[in-house]
Formats: C-alpha cells, structure tokens, sequence
C-alpha cells in the first residue's frame, strides 16, 4: 500500500513561519481563497503589508496594491509609508499541474503594473509552476484541513463516535444506559465526509444499528457498509478488548473486494495499533498525524 503524505495544521503553521522569512521582500500578498489565506494572512501580519484580494485583483488590478490598504491607525497609513508593485499570490498546495496557478497566469498575463510571483507552502514536485516553495509533499496525500473532503475518502473506512460526531463523555456504558442511547441518537456531527466512504467502522454493538443508521442519514455520511461490534452487551464488549483488531481486520479485508487506502480513527492508541496490524495509512483525528 501506497504511503499517504500527510501534514496537519501544527506542522502547516510551523512550515509557513519557516517559510515567511526565506521569501524575498514583497509590497503585498493575495491568498487564494480558501486554504491559500491560511499562508497570505500570516505573511501579510508578520511583515505588516497589505493583503489583497484575488476577486478584485481579477476583476481590475490597476493600482490593486494602492486600493488595499491597511486600517488608518495602522504604522504604514498613518507615516504614508511607500511601497512597490511586487505581489506574491500564495496558495496552500500545488499540483504537478498547478491547475490553479496556471489559470491565474492566463488570467493576469496582460497585467502591467505588477511584478507577480507565485507560491506554495507544498509543492507536489518539480513539475509544479510555482516561483516559491517550502517543501515538496509529493502524491498520495492528504492535509488536516481538507481529509474529509478529499477524493482518498472512497476508498476509505471511518470510525464514528470522536471522528464522524463527538466522543460519548460520559462514564462507561452500561447496559440499560439511556444517556447513551442519546448520545446515539444526538451526537453532535465532528467530521462529516464530503465524498461517499467505504465503510463505517465502529465499537459500538449492533444494538444500536437503527440509531446510528438514521443518525448517518440525518447528517448525510454516505457510506457502503456499517460494521458494528457484535458484542450482545457493552460489558461484553470491554472484556473483549478488541478494537483495534477488529477495526484492523475490517481494514485489510476491504470491501467486496475493494481495497481501502485509508482507515481514519480517532484514538490515538488504536490508531497506531490499526496501522501496525494493517501495514496500511491510518489517520489519528485527535492528534491529527498519519501512522
């Protein structure tokens, strides 16, 4: 199984302040929305120069920079401190084919008054179009701020209670346990898949089917399989101690014959105990880093 490169938001934060002090002076930064302002921002508060927006640097860039000025109290307004017209135009990620970046090339290449460069925190390799770079973060991959939307999840399994809705934080489940049976039925939603997923792998026992089923429905999880612990009682369930391994071993079989690429847990114990039965990727939600 292909290794899937991963970074999350601690390391993306870390990276950007790394990176803010190798590129070269600028007079302005424009992110692309969305995940590019992550960057943009950052670099524009640590030098203190304007942030410009991409739909208006589109629409008309004459005297972009000018028309994006910072609050009137702010240093640089308030001594009318001069600037240049060099643009960096920052995005999170770049593809080998810098779909992005090429489009705002074609978009911006009559531009005059503007010395534009391009950047991006990841590049996917030495094929990207990029003019600045961090690191290069080939493909498979997959980032703390976009895993549940990415294309990966297809072929992916997903715990539910601390990944698909909050974790039950109450004592240990008893076996005519109502508060729990409202968890169940209420939880709220954490991390909700924007792409169908394989399967929903979870410790809760089949009792409980009906409830999670509309539960799933009502938040819109698609999903191909749910796979319930078949424990008759929770008591049951914790004496058998087997979580990971039967997670694990959901994982490894797949689904009708389809491989998953990706289990996604929220426990930091069973996910490194997953990935160690599986040898495959498996994505820690509470830690948010790739075993």
């Amino acid at each position: 199984m292909s290794k899937i490169h991963f970074r999350g938001y601690d390391e993306l934060y870390r990276d950007i302040a790394k990176w803010e002090r190798q590129l070269p002076q600028v007079d302005a930064v424009c992110g692309v929305p969305r995940s590019g302002l992550i960057p943009a921002t950052y670099i524009a508060t640590r030098r203190n120069i304007r942030m410009v927006e991409l739909c208006r640097l589109v629409e008309n860039p004459d005297d972009i920079i000018k028309r994006s000025p910072l609050r009137d109290v702010n240093p640089v307004m308030r001594y009318d401190r001069p600037f240049g017209n060099r643009l960096l135009i920052v995005d999170d990620t770049s593809s080998d084919q810098s779909v992005t970046f090429t489009d705002l090339r074609e978009k911006l290449a009559g531009v005059s008054g503007l010395e534009i460069a391009f950047a991006a925190v990841y590049r996917a390799s030495a094929q990207s179009k990029v003019d600045f770079f961090y690191d290069t973060i080939p493909q498979p991959r997959i980032f703390g701020w976009n895993w549940f939307r990415h294309w990966t999840l297809r072929s992916s399994m997903l715990d539910c209670d601390g990944v698909l809705c909050e974790d039950w934080k109450g004592p240990p489940e008893k076996d005519d346990d109502p508060a729990f049976v409202e968890h169940v039925k209420n939880a709220k939603p954490l991390y909700i898949p924007h792409v169908p997923v394989q399967a929903v792998v979870t410790s809760r026992i089949e009792r409980y089917r009906e409830l999670t089923v509309a539960w799933l429905k009502r938040h819109g999880v698609q999903y191909n399989k749910l796979i319930m612990h078949p424990a008759g009682t929770p008591e049951l369930r914790r004496e058998m101690r087997d979580h990971a391994e039967r997670k694990a071993l959901a994982y490894v079989r797949g689904f009708k014959s389809k491989p998953a690429s990706l289990f996604v847990e929220s426990d930091e114990r069973q996910a490194r105990k997953i990935a160690e039965i599986s040898k495959k990727p498996v994505l820690c939600t509470d830690t948010m880093e790739m075993f």
